[in-house]
C-alpha cells in the first residue's frame, strides 16, 4: 500500500462505503476494503475491469491440449504398434487425451491463478484489519504519507465512517 500510514475507516452501511471508495479513487489513493459478505456493488466499485485469471486458464489450455497431442504421438512414435493398415500416428485416437489435458491443465492453471491474483494463502495478518469487517461492519483501508493523513481522516469520517483511526 502506498504511504507510511493506514487510515481505517469503520462504516455500518455499504452506501458511505462505497461514496467514499469513489472520492478516494479520484484522489488517486491507494486503499483496500473489507466487507462481512461477497457483494457485487464492492466489487464493481473498487475492480471493474475484467479479472485476469481467464488468461491463466488459456495459457493452461493451450498447454495442456499441445501436452496431451505431444504425450500421445511421441509414446506411439517411440512404442509402434501396427494393426492392419492403419497408421503409427492415428489422430482420431489421440483427441481424447488432448482433450483430458486439456481441461486438466486448464484447471489447474485457473487454480494458480484465483491463488496469485487473489494473494492466498494469507499468511500475514493485513493491516488495517479489523475482526468487526467479518461479522457486520465494512471497513476501508486507506495508504497515506504523513501529510495526507488529517485530509484522509476528514474524508473518511464527513463520508460516513462510523470510527477513523490510525494504524
Amino acid at each position: 500500500m502506498r504511504g507510511n500510514k493506514a487510515v481505517v475507516g469503520v462504516y455500518t452501511y455499504m452506501d458511505d462505503l462505497l461514496n467514499t471508495v469513489a472520492k478516494m479513487k479520484d484522489k488517486g489513493m491507494d486503499y483496500v476494503v473489507y466487507s462481512p459478505m461477497a457483494r457485487h456493488e464492492i466489487e464493481s466499485a473498487t475492480m471493474p475491469e475484467k479479472s485476469n485469471v481467464r488468461r491463466f486458464t488459456l495459457v493452461g489450455g493451450i498447454v495442456g491440449c499441445i501436452s496431451g497431442w505431444s504425450l500421445a504421438i511421441l509414446c506411439s512414435l517411440d512404442w509402434p504398434m501396427r494393426t492392419g493398415a492403419k497408421d503409427i500416428v492415428s489422430l482420431p485416437a489421440f483427441f481424447v487425451i488432448g482433450y483430458e489435458l486439456t481441461i486438466l491443465f486448464a484447471a489447474l492453471a485457473t487454480f494458480l491463478g484465483i491463488l496469485h491474483f487473489c494473494k492466498l494463502p494469507d499468511l500475514f495478518r493485513k493491516v488495517g484489519f479489523d475482526p468487526r469487517f467479518t461479522d457486520d461492519k465494512f471497513g476501508l483501508v486507506v495508504g497515506a504519507d504523513d501529510n495526507e493523513v488529517d485530509g484522509v481522516k476528514k474524508t473518511l469520517l464527513d463520508s460516513g465512517a462510523d470510527e477513523c483511526s490510525l494504524v
